[in-house]
């Protein structure tokens, strides 16, 4: 049910952004693609602009070990994480 897919994501978005969240990790491809890829149908439909990016736990250790994020598959989010990997001083 779409319906509440879209209510239970922006609640968990709201709650990243409410504790100033960089991102969120996430270990599930369903919940990858409710978060990333829906985010903006979120905003949409709650009048947010939201623009988290979410990454999976593996991808964040991948980082911490030094691999490049195009090896790890970044460029391909919907909430591209370019500005956050800048912050960190990842990319």
């Amino acid at each position: 049910r779409t319906d509440i897919a879209l209510r239970l994501s922006h609640d968990i978005l709201a709650m990243a952004a409410d504790a100033d969240a960089d991102c969120i990790a996430v270990a599930c491809p369903m919940c990858q693609s409710n978060l990333d890829l829906r985010q903006r149908q979120i905003n949409k439909k709650y009048g947010k602009s939201f623009d988290i990016p979410i990454l999976y736990f593996t991808q964040l250790i991948g980082l911490a070990l030094g691999i490049a994020p195009r090896e790890l598959g970044l460029h391909l989010h919907s909430v591209n994480p370019k500005n956050l990997l800048k912050k960190k001083a990842l990319a």
